[in-house]
């Protein structure tokens, strides 16, 4: 505050500014400063005098925000990243954009409600962002005419303006954050070192004398300045308030600011202009004026002689012969002190007072009176009103001063006031009054109406002066206004010249009401034309060499061996029935046992009477759930029918086709198929022209596929007359796919020959003597507790009180079970009736397998014990004991054997292996086995009740594995398992009552799983809008669902926005037979060149990680996988392990399998990954995605390079690349680490996120469970066991969210930018108009890429500037 110069106030207000920014550490400014702001000052260059030595390290920050907000939600959390780009880099981009839009601009539709006042608002908030006029006209020009709004026209202000010219915060220039010190005292002697030096310039002094003088003057100014404060403040004369007022207002300004030349020129005009007010009271005959002019004549030559001896007192401005100022003339006088104080600096002065003296000289006088009686006002008057107000406001300043003043007959007076650190006011009206003492009360008021303008404090002075306060306000209103439409001149007329420019623009204006035109129901394919399609395609097909090898395969002994064989299944018996009924009915639906042969049977019949008939087509699909059934049940026909050269071979009328392989020959008739693979044969031939009979085997089973294809089914049966369906099923609900095919015939056939004996629950505990001890973890624990109760009871006269009772609560369990108490012991009714009935009971399972084992009627059967449990944890938990269990560690008896889809597939193989008489072989398994495969010598069955399902949860937007009771259906089909080969029994662990209280079947897969993929090949093959479609499911899902499956693939950008309509994107996603994100991530793999990289990390993506965990050693192979752990990334840690196997592969077999044991791989999930791969390149290779510069192709041939420096030798440069992709694939599933720094490094703290649906912890087997930073993890899915956990997590940064990621929103004054508003990141706007614009032209390629996949876009400018920008993204 003290020791600065006037001159240099400017220069001070930006180091405030400055310091204001260092106190708010998020850039903003405080709200004073912010409306009184300048626009990009000139920073203050730092004293050359200060010890560099002592300087710390220098920090940066971004340009000062106009708000607060930055302060407590940017800068100081940070969580909030800053995002930077290279400044040769964003130039370069600005310069392509800028390219772009000049090649590719359209004019916009611009609103035919746009007026004036649109574009003043318009004009008004650019300039709140502290624009210049010139550029604020130049972008309204570029933007407004093309249909441009705000955000349109600050866009183009942050691409078009340099930085010099743009606001703090708008662009990347970043400044260099003043050090704080503390303040050093240094003497005031700038300003009186500036006048010697011109003095010593005009003077021809020596050096010596001029160096003596300089030490002289900083000694003695300020003992100068004191002496005349002194001096003046002595005179108490009221009338001579100008001296009085002179002083203090010299003292309250800094020392430095005096400057005794310009006071000098100033006291001796307004000597001048007293003496010609003497001469005129002379001449008028007026002694008490002349009087007092005299007195005040003497006051002024006091204070100019003592002006005259300050040490920097310039010689050359000072007037001679002053003396002479008696009584001779005062003419005369006046011009020979004209001639002598060089008039040229009198006018460059301009004091107030004599300019104030010629205009009063030329305007008429202006005389009010304003006399007021006691009885009209007895308040305070003006004078008082002020004295008071000063002191209360201003305590230590001195009492108003006046000075009187005397116009002819008339008086006027001036006041001054110490304001402090506000200055010094001197107001004097321009209205003359009767009287001193109504002049004195008129300043007061003027006074006043200074010092408190806009309260109403003149409601509390007299009415005279109360008028003149309201003729004030409104004279400064009106010359504000006036103010205002001068400043606002020239935005009006531009503005009219832009609604001129506009209105000459007709073809670009609509009206507001204007629609455009909607694309008509012409385009779409009606029934008609499916008819005439379906008749125009129709063909005979050559059945002559397909009967020629049926009939030779019918006379191989093979075909008669197995013939006897097929005679003995129960489907057999029914051949003739289910032939007729599919001559007579195009549907039936075939409800069939498990065993009863029907996969196998009624394929081969079909194909056996139309080859025997003299029909002229015969091409059967059999559809499976499944590929290993697929692939099984086609080998297993083409045994049975004689052929030794199995499905696809030459003279083979059998095939199959999955996912990955194809084996069908050029006579085979029948077709074992995925259903996948029959939706995507429905989208290259929506009405299946060539096929016959349509098989769908397991449809009990309810998945999103199978009613998918029911759909289409039935409405194709429609379209096609001579199209046949058969409907299969172990335990089908065939009267509800009988009412849903028009009440079509249903043939039901009964189970395989061996019977399957069942104990429930209450028979296993019955039979085993299982004791249920009180202290068991599976008996429910029922407390007595007390129950209090109150009662009010009213007595006589109405008298009432309070009573207490205590009731023991009733806790035992309800008794809703029911018994035959003569055919169950009282052990076994306890047993039941104290069981927890949810869980599984581990203990009493050890004890039936013992029981098989000793009781004599099953100790003689040879066969397996399949055990179905929900989940890995049980197994892992029955594994442990049967192994630690002494009745069973005998190896040459039992072999326990694990069956879980995340287990190797060397325990699994294990399963279907059966084992020398003798040993029993303990298979415990997941509901895989119920119906996926088949265990050939399974006898025994020990049913849990128990399973574990995919639930989708709406109101989370996440799936969950969820245990839950099996239904009916799965009970029969896990009971049909022991009746393969034998007589088998099968032990419930659950009570009859239980069993019937299950639900008939399981509840839909397409009411509990997300819809996007269905709604893509609904849209694929222009079955209309997927709610519609849907609504005609078998069970139609919720339309709230529907919805968000159609958002999703909005926000990919799969679908249109405004109708049902696939875009380029979305065509070819619906090609693509894996998940939307992940084949979305797959195209941008492929545009940007990194192809074999991220196909292999979508194959482990779609399939099972090849990461195996054993029964017993989980915390061995977790410390395997955080070894080969790369670049805080799931992913890049399983293409880390791929490309060491595809290394170690090149030693052999021994060295392949000796890697996987040691890092806990699975090598058939590595060998299937690697098909996956490539078939997922060929399918991007037969899409035209073929990328010219696919990353990793190197690793495709054998090297003896380690492997565990070969990915960060060549893959470390393309990190950012690839997890730009992953983050164009898997958005937007993304959370933000809740970051938890610990003082003791060795604390390990679990990792969890914040995602847009809530809190969740990475999974355990993430190799970034422990990580702890500031960022965002991007994950492949969210599931729910007790926790919520993300699984498959991969550490990304701000560049691809902002590149690929949702809607961008740009906070021009928090200087934030917001993905989906609740993504944050820290930037100036230019940036963030920058991400906007290169999401237009990543947009633009891949518009132009996927209408035209072969085009070759290996050098385009836009692809190669993004890489660019995405590898050299910087950490911040």
């Amino acid at each position: 505050m003290g020791g600065k110069k006037k001159k240099k106030r400017n220069e001070a207000v930006v180091l405030a500014a400055a310091a204001s920014r260092i106190q708010h550490p998020g850039g903003a400014e405080p709200a004073a400063d912010r409306q009184n702001q300048i626009p990009r000052p000139t920073t203050a260059k730092p004293s050359t005098k200060e010890v560099k030595a002592k300087e710390g390290p220098k920090t940066y920050s971004f340009g000062a925000s106009s708000t607060n907000e930055l302060s407590t939600t940017g800068n100081l959390d940070r969580s909030i990243l800053k995002v930077i780009i290279k400044p040769e880099l964003e130039q370069k981009i600005i310069r392509l954009i800028n390219q772009f839009k000049t090649q590719h601009s359209k004019s916009g539709t611009i609103s035919g409600r746009l007026t004036a006042k649109k574009l003043q608002d318009l004009y008004t908030a650019l300039q709140g962002f502290s624009f210049r006029a010139e550029d604020i006209e130049e972008a309204m020009k570029n933007t407004v005419i093309y249909g441009g709004d705000l955000h349109s026209a600050l866009d183009w202000l942050c691409l078009n303006l340099p930085d010099d010219t743009l606001p703090d915060g708008f662009s990347q220039k970043m400044q260099q954050e003043e050090i704080k010190t503390k303040p050093k005292f240094q003497m005031p002697i700038k300003a009186a070192t500036k006048h010697e030096v011109s003095e010593g310039q005009r003077s021809d002094q020596k050096p010596q004398a001029k160096a003596a003088e300089n030490q002289s003057t900083q000694v003695s100014m300020k003992e100068w300045i004191l002496q005349y404060a002194e001096k003046a403040n002595n005179s108490g004369d009221d009338d001579n308030g100008d001296q009085g007022n002179e002083i203090p207002e010299a003292a309250s300004e800094k020392e430095e600011h005096f400057d005794p030349n310009d006071l000098y020129l100033e006291l001796t005009a307004k000597l001048l202009d007293t003496k010609e007010r003497a001469l005129s009271f002379k001449q008028s005959n007026n002694k008490h004026a002349h009087r007092e002019a005299g007195d005040r004549i003497k006051i002024l030559q006091q204070e100019i002689k003592q002006l005259e001896k300050h040490p920097a007192f310039d010689p050359s401005i000072k007037m001679v012969d002053l003396k002479k100022n008696d009584k001779s003339s005062a003419r005369l006088n006046d011009d020979k002190h004209e001639a002598a104080l060089n008039l040229t600096l009198l006018e460059e002065s301009a004091t107030k007072l004599k300019e104030e003296t010629i205009i009063a000289k030329n305007e008429p006088k202006d005389v009010r009176n304003f006399d007021y009686t006691s009885r009209s006002w007895t308040g305070k008057s003006p004078k008082q009103f002020l004295i008071d107000w000063c002191r209360k406001n201003l305590p230590t300043s001195p009492a108003p001063n006046y000075r009187k003043i005397s116009v002819g007959k008339f008086w006027k007076c001036s006041v001054k006031i110490n304001r402090q650190k506000d200055g010094i006011l001197e107001v004097c009206p321009t209205i003359l009054t009767e009287d001193s003492m109504q002049a004195q009360h008129l300043a007061s008021t003027l006074a006043l109406w200074h010092l408190v303008r806009g309260q109403a404090i003149h409601q509390l002075l007299p009415p005279t002066y109360r008028e003149v306060w309201i003729d004030w306000s409104e004279a400064e209103k009106k010359k504000t206004e006036k103010r205002q439409i001068e400043r606002n001149k020239p935005r009006e007329q531009f503005i009219t010249r832009l609604l001129n420019t506009l209105k000459q623009k007709p073809s670009t204006c609509i009206s507001s009401t204007a629609d455009d035109a909607e694309d008509s129901w012409e385009n779409l394919i009606t029934e008609d034309d499916f008819r005439n399609l379906s008749i125009d395609k129709e063909r005979a097909d050559n059945l002559d060499s397909a009967k020629i090898i049926l009939k030779n395969l019918q006379s191989s002994v093979k075909f008669h061996k197995l013939l006897k064989d097929r005679q003995l299944l129960p489907v057999f018996q029914h051949r003739v029935q289910i032939l007729e009924t599919l001559r007579r009915h195009r549907v039936v639906v075939v409800a069939g046992e498990t065993g009863s042969g029907k996969s196998t049977q009624i394929p081969q019949f079909l194909l056996e009477d139309l080859l025997s008939s003299e029909t002229t087509k015969c091409n059967i699909i059999c559809t499976q759930p499944r590929r290993i059934s697929a692939a099984s049940l086609a080998t297993r026909v083409c045994e049975e029918l004689g052929c030794e050269e199995g499905p696809g071979g030459k003279n083979s009328l059998c095939g199959y086709q999955i996912r990955l392989e194809t084996k069908v020959g050029e006579s085979s008739r029948l077709l074992y198929c995925t259903t996948g693979v029959l939706l995507r044969k429905l989208q290259q031939d929506a009405l299946l022209t060539s096929v016959s009979h349509v098989i769908v085997d397991e449809v009990h089973e309810r998945s999103v596929q199978s009613d998918f294809l029911l759909i289409i089914l039935k409405e194709l049966m429609q379209k096609r007359p001579n199209l046949n369906l058969v409907l299969m099923s172990a335990t089908v609900d065939s009267d509800k796919f009988a009412k849903y095919f028009g009440h079509c015939p249903v043939i039901n056939i009964p189970g395989r020959i061996y019977p399957v004996e069942v104990f429930h629950l209450e028979d296993v505990v019955e039979e085993t003597g299982y004791i249920l001890e009180k202290d068991s973890e599976y008996c429910q624990q029922f407390l007595e507790e007390e129950e209090e109760v109150n009662l009010s009871v009213t007595g006589k006269g109405g008298r009432t009180f309070q009573h207490q009772e205590y009731f023991v609560k009733g806790t035992r369990p309800e008794h809703n079970l029911v018994l035959d108490l003569e055919k169950y012991s009282s052990r076994t009714c306890h047993a039941i009736q104290y069981m927890h009935p949810t869980k599984i009971n581990v203990d009493l399972i050890l004890e039936l397998i013992n029981f098989l084992e000793k009781s004599a009627p099953f100790r003689e059967v040879h066969g397996a014990v399949l055990v179905f449990l929900p989940g890995l944890a049980y197994i892992q938990q029955l594994h442990d004991l049967l192994t630690t269990d002494k009745r069973f560690r005998d190896r040459k008896r039992y072999r326990v054997i694990a069956l879980h889809s995340i287990l190797s597939s060397q325990d699994q193989a294990a399963a279907f292996t059966v084992p020398p008489q003798g040993v029993r072989k303990i298979v415990l398994a997941t509901n895989i086995a119920e119906t996926g495969i088949t265990i050939p010598d399974v006898v025994f069955v020990i049913d849990s009740g128990k399973t574990k399902e995919n639930r989708y949860h709406e109101s989370s937007q996440m799936s969950s594995l969820v245990e839950t009771f099996i239904s009916k259906a799965n009970a029969l089909q896990r009971q049909g398992r022991a009746g393969r080969v034998r007589e088998g029994f099968c032990f419930r662990l659950y009570t009859q009552e239980r069993y019937d209280s299950f639900i008939d079947y399981s509840v839909p897969e397409i009411l509990r799983v997300p819809l996007e993929e269905l709604c893509l090949h609904i849209m694929k093959c222009n079955h209309g809008p997927p709610e519609d479609f849907l609504a005609r499911a078998l069970d139609p899902p919720q339309l709230q669902v529907i919805s968000n499956a159609m958002n999703l693939l909005k926000k990919i950008g799969a679908c249109e926005i405004s109708e049902a309509k696939l875009t380029p994107l979305g065509q070819h996603l619906a090609t693509l037979p894996v998940n939307v994100k992940i084949g979305k991530m797959l195209i941008f793999g492929a545009i940007f060149g990194c192809l074999e990289p991220v196909a292999t990390i979508a194959a482990a993506m779609t399939e099972k990680s090849p990461f195996v965990t054993p029964i017993n050693g989980k915390e061995e192979a977790n410390l395997a996988k955080a070894a080969l752990a790369l670049a805080n990334s799931d992913h890049l840690t399983v293409y880390n392990a791929y490309l060491g196997w595809k290394n170690i592969r090149c030693d052999g077999y021994r060295a392949e399998m000796t890697y996987c044991k040691k890092h806990f791989l699975s090598r058939t999930a590595l060998l299937t990954m690697e098909d996956i791969k490539q078939e997922l390149i060929k399918l991007m290779e037969t899409a035209g995605f073929v990328s010219p510069r696919t990353r990793g192709t190197k690793h495709q041939s054998c090297s003896k390079e380690p492997w565990a420096e070969h990915p960060k030798r060549s893959l470390e440069k393309e990190f950012p690349l690839l997890k730009a992709v992953l983050t164009a694939g898997l958005y937007d599933n993304i959370g933000k680490i809740i970051y938890t720094p610990s003082v003791d490094i060795t604390d390990k703290v679990i990792c969890s996120v914040e995602t847009a649906q809530g809190k969740a912890q990475l999974h355990p087997s993430s190799v970034n469970r422990d990580l702890q930073t500031n960022g965002w993890l991007l994950y492949k899915e969210k599931v729910k066991y007790g926790k919520v956990y993300v699984r498959e997590t991969t550490l990304t940064s701000p560049f691809p969210v902002l590149l690929f990621g949702g809607d961008i929103e740009v906070m021009h004054r928090e200087r934030l930018l917001t993905v989906d508003g609740w993504i944050h990141f820290q930037a100036p706007v230019r940036t963030g108009i920058i991400f906007k614009e290169l999401r237009s032209l990543i947009e633009s390629v891949l518009l132009k890429k996927l209408e035209d996949p072969k085009m070759s876009i290996e050098d385009d400018e836009i692809i190669q500037i993004i890489m660019e920008l995405i590898k050299t993204e910087r950490a911040d």
